[in-house]
């Protein structure tokens, strides 16, 4: 069971955050690494009286999530995603690889934006009977080989090229500062325009300009944990046109000013 200890991106006021919870991250064995991203664990212990809001930008992905006698299905989301911790509690974490899934959705996968569902039925595994495993498990190394089992079967249904080639794509995104327009990652991944917003319609149910613009939004919030107090460094760094775009696209995605962000660091 390898560890994943690459940086984490989308997390808001990450080093405020920090020191309330225990984030643990897996890769998956490779027979199903065309199906998983990674397994991730979080734990958190609380004083009485007390808790903690957590804001993420996340990935685009779909994820099923165990908490106590609960498991949820995550369509991608397209927003600022929160969650309250507190007491003592804790949540077993699967993110799936980008249109892994599509072919098992009974809906286009636009429908499940912004979505939770409780023990979907289309995941081709008993997730009543994994959510009781993962509940009497102590340890991290019993609950990832619970749920690779479990999940095992959903492997026949993946299109491994397509995955992978989505997989890239996204990657330029996140990785390339150079891409700022959907025109960018066209001419960079040798793939239309028009195919491009065909595919993530249909494998993501988000347009490569509006994830362009989120990951964007990741580095600026990476850059401001750096230099909380130089807007103007993160449009020149960003390659903003100038700082009223920056401060739009923080309004739109994170509901709220760049200043007011920092305010709240």
């Amino acid at each position: 069971m390898e560890k994943n200890n690459q940086l984490i991106s989308g997390v808001l006021h990450k080093a405020k955050g920090e020191p309330n919870y225990t984030l643990r991250r897996y890769f998956p064995s490779p027979q199903l690494a065309n199906l998983v991203e990674q397994y991730w664990l979080v734990d958190w212990d609380l004083p009485v009286g007390s808790q903690h809001v957590q804001k993420n930008l996340p990935d685009p992905n779909c994820h099923l999530t165990f908490l106590p006698n609960k498991c949820e299905f995550l369509g991608p989301v397209s927003k600022v995603y929160d969650y309250t911790m507190h007491g003592q509690n804790g949540i077993i974490g699967v993110k799936f690889k980008l249109g892994a899934l599509t072919p098992v959705l009974p809906e286009p996968i636009e429908y499940y934006i912004d979505t939770v569902i409780s023990l979907p039925n289309f995941l081709h595994c008993d997730l009543a009977s994994l959510s009781k495993t993962l509940s009497q498990t102590d340890n991290d190394k019993a609950r990832v080989h619970a749920l690779e089992q479990a999940l095992e079967p959903l492997c026949d249904y993946v299109k491994v090229h397509h995955v992978q080639q989505l997989t890239a794509l996204v990657e330029q995104i996140k990785n390339n500062d150079d891409i700022c327009t959907v025109e960018d990652l066209a001419q960079q991944s040798g793939v239309s325009k028009r195919t491009l917003q065909r595919q993530f319609k249909k494998n993501i149910g988000l347009s490569p300009k509006y994830l362009i613009r989120k990951y964007r939004l990741h580095n600026a919030l990476a850059l401001i944990e750096q230099q909380p107090n130089d807007i103007h460094h993160l449009v020149n760094k960003l390659d903003y046109v100038d700082q009223a775009h920056l401060i739009k696209d923080f309004k739109n995605i994170l509901g709220m000013t760049p200043g007011a962000y920092i305010d709240d660091i």
